[in-house]
């Protein structure tokens, strides 16, 4: 037997509105990864990513604040912490790094590929940038 939703159901529950979700803190051991003295002027992640992707948005909503807040500058300019490149206006180094699925992270130590990797939270990307893992 199937088992039809009325449709009035349906739109309700897709216009109730959204709860505020309160950002955590993070953890002491996260924190401390940011005060280690080594010198990483010459490390990048370059995050690929696109507006229509919710992952993507999920992980800049849930996770960027909780970084930016350790004053990791985030953004399109290639001397952030964290370049955001946009897929669909950059397609030239979707090409180039070879991405094929969104988000990817990837780090750049001196211009060269380090590492990659999907979706992260903000610890797991803290480590990383300080190559930790």
């Amino acid at each position: 037997m199937n088992t039809l939703i009325p449709v009035t159901m349906v739109l309700s529950l897709s216009l109730a509105p959204m709860k505020t979700v309160e950002m955590p803190q993070l953890p002491e051991h996260v924190v401390e990864l940011f005060k280690m003295e080594k010198d990483v002027s010459n490390h990048q992640i370059l995050l690929f990513t696109a507006s229509w992707c919710p992952a993507c948005v999920q992980m800049k909503t849930n996770e960027f604040p909780a970084l930016k807040e350790k004053n990791w500058d985030i953004g399109s300019d290639k001397s952030n912490h964290i370049r955001v490149i946009d897929v669909d206006q950059h397609q030239d180094l979707s090409d180039k790094y070879g991405v094929q699925s969104l988000p990817t992270l990837i780090l750049l130590i001196d211009g060269k590929e380090v590492s990659r990797s999907g979706a992260l939270n903000a610890y797991s990307i803290a480590e990383m940038f300080y190559n930790r893992k």
